[in-house]
């Protein structure tokens, strides 16, 4: 409104001036018509001159009246325009309000970072560090009771995707889909559930449905009670969602050891082939086929999976390369390199010979039977390993003089490290 009177005030002035300017042109226009003939206008004179004045001040108030619509109605536009841009504002300001009140209820309040309770324990060296007091003491608590990061286990799917880490020639190789059938045994002694849970599913998931035939469950005299009801309650989801697969439970009245438990899973088996795994392993995709097929080739090798590591405390997965598996004078398992011949081949996706094998072992399950499996009294972690080497050799000539049917096949498995060892249950790989 201001605005509006701020512009009429000079238009008025403007008209005033003109009306004034108007009269004084007038009047001087008489007057020097007096000065010049010595005479008045006349009054036809004058009345003209009155009716120009007249008409040029109608024609000027016209102008004046058609700019102050002009400018009413510029003002009108203006106030609602300025309504409009009101509303507006209040709108977009209520808007970021309730923004801000939302975000303020989603986001919560960053947790400030806990300083190291543990700060000698190895789980905390390269992980953890975002985890509150109360949550380091409960995964410190996990790391002691079982060796490795159950907290992270307990957190990750059991399906989490593996990293392909096979050899560059194992990713073209085709199979046949007349294999033998297979038979998993799992051995444990008071595994974690997860781990075991993930072990189960990565299998069931990642094996041919027509290959798989059994899973065989051995537990040597675990005492943890989520290794009872809670596991229980999950086999038997497993059963409804595969009612072709068959899982037996074996479970020892008192612990018997690890070889023991090997040649319970075995006994149990009633497949072609038998897959004799640790409990803490994840396969992949393409897992069996490979081993199957070497078998299938000649039902008296003994083979198993180049398996690689997963970390004790991350639960990454860290590839390993090909190597034979052998074993000190303590009979502590270790890797050495194939034989020269096997390296002039250049092409790292074929077996290589071994005169052991590192727990993980894959045979026909017959010809297991006809060189007496393992030896079940044997006590000695490691010792069953090289056992295996000697019992396979010496079925086929009494002095061996190398061990040539032990192969290490194509990539398949993930083994779980652990800082424990020699419990009989549990590898430091």
């Amino acid at each position: 409104m201001m605005r509006a009177v701020s512009y009429k005030r000079p238009v008025l002035i403007a008209g005033c001036v003109g009306l004034l300017f108007y009269l004084g042109m007038f009047l001087m226009n008489g007057h020097q018509y007096r000065e010049r003939t010595g005479r008045s206008l006349d009054s036809d004179q004058s009345i003209r001159s009155f009716s120009d004045l007249q008409q040029s001040l109608n024609n000027l108030s016209k102008v004046l009246r058609a700019f102050e619509q002009r400018q009413d109605a510029m003002q009108r536009i203006l106030e609602e325009d300025r309504d409009s841009q009101r509303k507006v504002a209040d709108v977009l300001k209520q808007a970021i309000q309730e923004q801000k009140e939302q975000h303020h209820q989603e986001v919560p309040p960053q947790k400030k970072k806990s300083s190291q309770v543990f700060p000698g324990s190895p789980l905390f060296k390269g992980w953890g560090e975002n985890l509150s007091e109360d949550e380091q003491k409960e995964a410190q608590i996990l790391f002691e009771k079982y060796g490795y990061n159950v907290f992270l286990s307990d957190r990750l799917p059991l399906d989490r995707p593996l990293p392909d880490t096979r050899e560059k020639g194992c990713l073209t190789k085709t199979y046949s889909k007349d294999l033998p059938t297979i038979g998993v045994v799992l051995i444990y002694l008071n595994e974690a559930l997860s781990v075991l849970k993930r072990a189960l599913r990565s299998i069931i998931d990642r094996t041919p449905k027509h290959l798989l035939k059994e899973i065989i469950m051995v537990d040597d005299n675990s005492s943890n009670e989520n290794l009872k009801g809670d596991l229980d309650a999950y086999v038997k989801s497993l059963e409804e969602e595969n009612p072709s697969l068959r899982i037996t439970r074996v479970r020892h009245t008192e612990q018997k050891g690890l070889a023991h438990a090997r040649v319970s899973g075995w006994r149990a088996a009633t497949a072609d082939v038998v897959a004799i795994l640790d409990a803490h392993i994840e396969v992949h995709e393409l897992w069996a086929e490979p081993l199957l097929t070497q078998i299938k080739a000649d039902r008296t090798v003994v083979v198993s999976p180049v398996f690689d590591r997963v970390n004790f405390d991350d639960l990454k997965v860290i590839h390993y390369f090909p190597a034979a598996h052998a074993f000190d004078w303590a009979l502590w398992c270790m890797y050495e390199s194939f034989s020269p011949d096997y390296y002039k081949l250049n092409d790292s996706s074929l077996p290589g010979k071994s005169p052991s094998v590192m727990g993980i072992l894959v045979a026909d399950r017959k010809f297991l039977g006809e060189i007496g499996v393992l030896d079940e009294g044997m006590k000695v972690y490691g010792g069953e390993n090289v056992e295996l080497g000697i019992r396979e050799n010496l079925w086929e000539s009494p002095l061996p003089s190398s061990f040539k049917k032990m192969w290490i096949s194509s990539r398949s498995s993930k083994t779980l490290d652990s800082t424990f060892s020699g419990d009989n249950h549990r590898d430091s790989l």
